[in-house]
């Protein structure tokens, strides 16, 4: 069932994927190895980091030859993208620095936003990747470690691997429907 070679192949290409166009986190992936082995999930977060360079290093370096308003155009055509959360992004950049980019991504506004937005303002390409690490592995080890840390507990408790699999599942399918409807790029109402 777990062929570390592909594990980390699809961590790594996941990560790539959502620092692009791709809406849906490679947390996904990662937790789902950690939550039957957990050593082998945390080790492809080291994966899924260096995928999330590559896409984030890729979304930097497209965006500066774009204009701004067509990049734009491109990210809130992504699920879960609005107009609101890339004009949030600009604010936060423009009043925070560089401390918005390694906090935003840990309150759920993708990575993506961030990358286009510093290569439009110019920003320095070599520091944008250095703080690109903790941007992107803060959440990646938080939320694998977490789902090693409930599958421990399920072992504990005696929840079979299906029962497992269900939670699992039932736990990314509620946050994507919060995230669709209610999450950080929604207005909220008075």
């Amino acid at each position: 069932m777990f062929r570390p070679s592909v594990d980390h192949g699809i961590a790594a290409t996941w990560g790539t994927a959502e620092a692009t166009l791709f809406f849906v986190v490679p947390d996904v992936w990662t937790s789902w190895l950690a939550l039957h082995r957990p050593k082998h999930g945390m080790a492809t977060t080291v994966s899924a980091l260096a995928g999330a360079l590559i896409g984030g290093a890729t979304t930097f370096k497209v965006a500066q030859q774009m204009r701004p308003e067509d990049t734009e155009n491109i990210l809130t055509s992504v699920p879960g993208v609005s107009a609101q959360m890339v004009a949030t992004v600009e604010r936060q950049l423009d009043e925070q620095g560089w401390s918005a980019l390694v906090l935003g991504p840990t309150r759920g506004v993708p990575y993506k936003i961030y990358a286009r937005t510093l290569a439009h303002g110019e920003a320095d390409f070599g520091r944008f990747m250095a703080l690109s690490v903790p941007a992107r592995m803060v959440r990646f080890l938080a939320v694998t470690g977490g789902v090693a840390g409930l599958g421990k507990l399920a072992d504990r408790m005696g929840i079979s691997a299906a029962g497992k699999t269900g939670i699992f599942a039932t736990g990314w399918i509620g946050f994507y429907t919060w995230y669709f409807t209610l999450g950080p790029g929604k207005k909220q109402r008075a």
